[in-house]
């Protein structure tokens, strides 16, 4: 049985993974609704259906819709968003398993009256989840052959990055407690608490203003937020001694010493 770290370390690297799969695909640039300018958030924060036939650069048709609206032309972002969401409802999962994973370590190994912080960290890990898979759906019935347009993702969406925000800095205390960590475990468990607190920033402002631009400056803050969370529970759990050290004791392993030991075409006979 792998040990709790083991596995949100392993959890971890899967969504990083994911989210570089999910993101993929060519789209067009064009004026954005709110002063956006990536059309995937866009479209999460779309209100309305000009909101979303501005993203898309084409006609939604859904009934009622006035025949006079008029938006750019784009032949790539329907399809490459409806991809997107297809492959965001495989990845949901994976990386609300590792938020619930880094949340029960807070749990149990973080500093001393932060530890409760974890549990609140998991109900709003599996909160931003749900949230994800409604918006998912109602973005895929938009983007489908019989679309509806009486109900809008925005509500579930900016519901979701709130959370995410709120969770990465709920994660602190499990860095303030790793003092025996050493090496870039250490750093960067450092680096999640700064980036825990700026993704709380701008998902606060969001929340205070209504300014959707606040989510924007979030995402790149909230994409390395979850790198340097992995790469710290990663050494934490492979490397608690170190980089080098850890290397060491991995090259001892059976399965690396039998590699090492592979014959080769210089030995006797050859």
């Amino acid at each position: 049985m792998w040990p709790l770290t083991g596995v949100a370390a392993v959890a971890g690297g899967l969504t990083l993974i994911g989210g570089l799969v999910v993101a993929g695909g060519p789209l067009c640039r064009h004026a954005l609704p709110s002063r956006l300018t990536d059309p995937g958030l866009a479209l999460q924060l779309a209100a309305s259906t000009r909101d979303v036939e501005t993203v898309l650069g084409q006609r939604v048709w859904c009934p009622g819709t006035p025949t006079t609206t008029a938006t750019p032309t784009c032949l790539a972002n329907k399809t490459t968003l409806d991809v997107q969401q297809s492959r965001d409802l495989v990845f949901i999962p994976v990386y609300v398993a590792f938020l619930v994973l880094v949340g029960l370590l807070v749990w149990r190994h973080g500093a001393p009256g932060g530890r409760w912080l974890g549990l609140l960290a998991v109900v709003l890990a599996l909160g931003a989840g749900l949230c994800d898979v409604q918006e998912d759906r109602i973005i895929r019935v938009l983007l489908g052959p019989a679309p509806v347009c009486t109900v809008m993702p925005r509500p579930w969406a900016v519901a979701k990055w709130r959370m995410l925000c709120a969770v990465l800095a709920l994660n602190i205390p499990l860095f303030l407690a790793d003092r025996d960590l050493r090496g870039v475990g250490r750093w960067a468990g450092y680096a999640a608490i700064v980036l825990g607190v700026a993704a709380l920033y701008f998902g606060g402002m969001q929340l205070a203003t209504g300014d959707d631009t606040y989510l924007e400056s979030a995402l790149p803050v909230v994409a390395a937020a979850f790198t340097a969370t992995w790469v710290a529970v990663a050494g934490r759990a492979w490397f608690p001694a170190g980089l080098l050290p850890g290397l060491d004791t991995l090259g001892r392993s059976p399965w690396l010493s039998r590699l090492a030991a592979w014959p080769d075409d210089e030995g006797p006979g050859c």
